[in-house]
């Protein structure tokens, strides 16, 4: 039987996330996921996809805040309440009003990243209404969640030429116990106290060639160059993973089974 494995949050979008054993899920996702993010002077949304070396940036959860440690020597706490400043962002096409971080907190991250940067917040008064999804969602590039299983990441590296870990698709959700591509065909799942609908594939961008042993691009282009093989879809994006919105609050845990509501027909892929 198919169970839940691993849970994977990132509380700063584009920094190293944090394994779980157990979370909340809410209409935003999972409890301290992606609620806060890097922008730049214009207020641009910044990831990894241009600063892979925020990917080196370790999180961990601690009371009222996150703490962040760019190295062994260099380590920042950032508490919640600090996010007093009003600020208008960009994130993609969106246009939001968040919460800026402290003067501090700013300055830390700016001489890291070399460059005038500013770390904002989705508070409870600073809302992103996704018309789309008709909900709130978190500060992701488009879907609250992500679920891939454990067995489609083996497909995918028996066929590449170098291995990818679980980390560079940065999941949320990771399942066991089932078949290679499984998820493709699930529509409606439920684990632990939470119901899921899986809304769409994810699209896979250059963030995942990022070699996470040193923080650079791979030269190979895996695992993008074998997902073009067999993981493209009819316009020629790469698909890997499922995006997936919650349907009720609740608590999920690592070893929930995955019980499977409503299945769909999985789309054709092909080379690109």
């Amino acid at each position: 039987m198919a169970y839940l494995s691993q849970l994977n949050i990132y509380p700063i979008k584009s920094l190293a996330g944090i394994s779980v054993d157990r979370t909340e899920v809410g209409e935003l996702g999972l409890a301290f996921d992606r609620r806060l993010m890097l922008v730049n002077a214009k207020g641009q949304f910044l990831t990894a996809r241009k600063c892979p070396q925020l990917l080196s940036y370790t999180t961990r959860l601690v009371t009222g805040g996150v703490e962040v440690k760019a190295s062994q020597e260099s380590s920042m706490t950032v508490e919640y309440s600090e996010f007093k400043q009003d600020i208008q962002v960009t994130l993609w096409r969106e246009e939001l009003l968040l919460k800026s971080a402290s003067k501090p907190v700013n300055q830390w991250f700016s001489t890291l990243l070399g460059q005038d940067v500013r770390l904002v917040m989705l508070t409870e008064n600073c809302i992103r209404f996704r018309e789309k999804l008709e909900q709130q969602v978190n500060l992701s590039d488009g879907y609250p969640l992500l679920l891939i299983g454990e067995s489609s990441l083996a497909e995918l590296n028996r066929r590449a030429s170098e291995s990818s870990s679980m980390e560079q698709f940065r999941t949320n959700l990771v399942i066991a116990g089932a078949d290679a591509f499984a998820e493709d065909c699930w529509h409606k799942i439920k684990i632990g106290e939470v119901i899921f609908e899986l809304v769409k594939p994810c699209e896979r961008c250059v963030m995942t060639t990022v070699d996470l042993s040193n923080f650079t691009p791979r030269s190979s282009r895996e695992p993008l160059a074998t997902l073009a093989r067999f993981r493209a879809d009819h316009k020629g994006r790469l698909m890997f993973g499922e995006n997936l919105i919650a349907k009720n609050t609740g608590v999920i845990k690592v070893g929930d089974p995955i019980e499977v509501i409503s299945t769909r027909t999985s789309a054709q892929y092909g080379a690109k």
